[in-house]
């Protein structure tokens, strides 16, 4: 690695695999100071509320995929945190969109002559999430984030049985006998296991893309995946919130692949992140409201068929309404 040079982490993994998870352990193991981009698909950005980075060493891109349409913002966004004095930035993690392929996004890193400059890739991390894997290891994306992946980080390992866990890693050592893989469970400091070693290997990569340094990538994402994102203003019931996202993650006429959101419930001084993968719902406190903050529940929804009409009625009746707690 050139130590003159910022090593830069790029985080991918499908939707829902739990990469804003693994930043922000990254985030809190990591002793000096590092910048972050953050991918997301749809207009309203979420992941930027629940990560801990300092707000001036954290840029969001939204509405789009880093490799596609909005590259030229990722281009500007390292530029711009790279280059700011009062920010002193020594490492730098890409967090992409979960339907992002690496190679355009790697091709950033190592074609654009401004960047290669200042910046170096050290490695490139595909989160899988072993619970929900084989819903979409045929998708072309994940295959690709796999193959590209130097380290391959496992997460809810808890939530399957053990064979299972040994036959996912198998399977995945077979498609990418380079990646170096981890179970994220049985690591206590993941800044040693992810920083200092660089994975990265230009070879490796070439054999995978060999076009990837002549701006040959054709990527199309998979037009019948949609983003809406939701906005109201006003407290959410929690219950009447609850039953409702599970009844439209059941609806087999509306798959739903992902859903996230930063929502405020009744009489609650904190915000609550919720986050859902296909069938799998969790929702959390976090940080508390600022005091003169306007609250805004902000969720979005990702999958195929979509009702979005149905959707933005489904969540705003939600909303407390006192006179039926009366």
């Amino acid at each position: 690695m050139n130590h003159s040079k910022i090593p830069v982490t790029v985080i991918t993994g499908f939707l829902g695999a739990g990469k804003t998870t693994l930043v922000n352990k990254l985030l809190q193991a990591y002793h000096g100071n590092m910048g972050v981009i953050v991918n997301e698909f749809g207009e309203v950005g979420i992941d930027g509320e629940i990560i801990y980075a300092d707000e001036k060493a954290l840029i969001e891109i939204r509405n789009g995929c880093v490799c596609c349409t909005v590259r030229t913002d990722l281009i500007a966004g390292v530029k711009e945190l790279l280059s700011r004095s009062d920010l002193k930035i020594d490492r730098l993690i890409v967090e992409t969109s979960g339907l992002a392929d690496p190679a355009p996004v790697l091709q950033t890193f190592l074609a654009e002559a401004e960047i290669m400059r200042i910046a170096e890739l050290e490695s490139v991390v595909t989160v899988v999430d072993v619970a929900t894997f084989h819903q979409h290891e045929h998708d072309e994306i994940a295959a690709e984030q796999i193959a590209f992946a130097d380290m391959i980080v496992l997460t809810k390992t808890e939530l399957v049985e053990l064979p299972l866990v040994n036959s996912l890693e198998a399977e995945l050592r077979s498609a990418n006998p380079y990646a170096f893989i981890v179970d994220i469970s049985k690591v206590d400091d993941f800044s040693d296991a992810v920083f200092g070693a660089r994975r990265f290997s230009l070879p490796t990569l070439l054999s995978i893309e060999p076009g990837i340094l002549e701006d040959e990538h054709d990527h199309e994402h998979d037009q019948s995946i949609q983003s809406v994102s939701l906005e109201i203003q006003g407290a959410l019931d929690a219950d009447l919130f609850s039953k409702w996202a599970t009844k439209i993650s059941l609806q087999p006429e509306q798959p739903i692949m992902r859903m996230k959101g930063v929502l405020e419930f009744y009489q609650e001084a904190r915000q609550f992140y919720f986050h859902s993968v296909y069938m799998l719902t969790e929702c959390k406190p976090g940080k508390p409201w600022l005091a003169n903050a306007q609250r805004t529940s902000r969720l979005v929804v990702i999958g195929r068929n979509l009702d979005m009409a149905g959707l933005k009625a489904g969540f705003e009746s939600c909303m407390y309404q006192i006179e039926s707690h009366i």
